[in-house]
């Protein structure tokens, strides 16, 4: 993921929340979960929340509501992530895997609406299909 296909998914997620009327951040990770682009919504802690979400969805290739919901009875897992993984995560929903023709390049983050819409912006911002083919 290089920076210009990130800022790509950047503006593409801001346009859409646009269009629904809220002001995000957004956050897109390389493979590895480091940033690679960060767009500052109206919250100081939005770009966190984006960041966080991206790093989830990056170390475990889904989409972080998928993970919260994979978890719910072992709540003990996801919260032992926050100090294992490297970075800060997001345990919450609005992180999404990328994927191109099969290939995970990234994921992306979105914070600053409600978890709902956050992973509805996160989701169509990152092309999401459950149908598409992906690494399990």
């Amino acid at each position: 993921m290089d920076f210009d296909k990130a800022l790509e998914y950047v503006q593409r997620a801001r346009a859409i929340a646009h269009a629904r009327g809220l002001n995000v951040s957004v956050a897109v990770h390389d493979t590895a979960g480091h940033p690679v682009a960060v767009a500052r919504g109206k919250s100081w802690h939005g770009p966190y929340m984006a960041m966080g979400k991206a790093r989830l969805a990056s170390a475990f290739r889904k989409p972080t509501a998928q993970l919260m919901e994979q978890w719910k009875d072992r709540p003990l897992f996801p919260q032992s992530l926050t100090t294992v993984l490297p970075g800060e995560i997001t345990l919450n929903p609005g992180g999404y895997p990328i994927f191109e023709n099969g290939e995970f390049i990234g994921a992306i983050g979105v914070g600053g609406g409600s978890p709902t819409q956050d992973d509805a912006v996160a989701r169509e911002a990152s092309g999401w299909s459950d149908s598409a083919d992906r690494d399990p």
